[in-house]
C-alpha cells in the first residue's frame, strides 16, 4: 500500500504561511508610496514593477496560444488582482 506524500507528513509536523505579496497586492502598495512622494520606497521597488510590467508583456503575447482553460485562469486571476488595487 502507499501513500502521498501530503499524507505522510507527521501529524504535529510544522507547517509554513506563504506571506509573499500577489503582484496584485505589489501595486496596490506602490499606487499608494507614489503619491505620498516616499521616493526612496518607490525606487526600492523599481525592481518589482519593472518584472510586473515585463510579465504583462510576455502574457499578452502568449495570450492568443492559450487554451480556453488556461484563457480562463488567466481571466480570474486578473480580476482578483485588480480587486485587490480597487479596480
Amino acid at each position: 500500500m502507499t501513500t502521498s506524500s501530503a499524507n505522510s507528513a507527521a501529524p504535529n509536523a510544522p507547517s509554513t504561511i506563504d506571506m509573499t505579496p500577489t503582484w496584485g497586492e505589489i501595486g496596490l502598495l506602490f499606487m499608494r508610496l507614489a503619491p505620498s512622494d516616499e521616493r526612496r520606497a518607490v525606487e526600492a521597488m523599481r525592481s518589482e514593477v519593472a518584472r510586473a510590467m515585463a510579465a504583462a508583456q510576455a502574457l499578452s503575447q502568449i495570450m492568443p496560444t492559450l487554451s480556453d482553460e488556461q484563457a480562463r485562469v488567466v481571466s480570474t486571476t486578473m480580476v482578483s488582482e485588480l480587486k485587490k488595487q480597487g479596480f
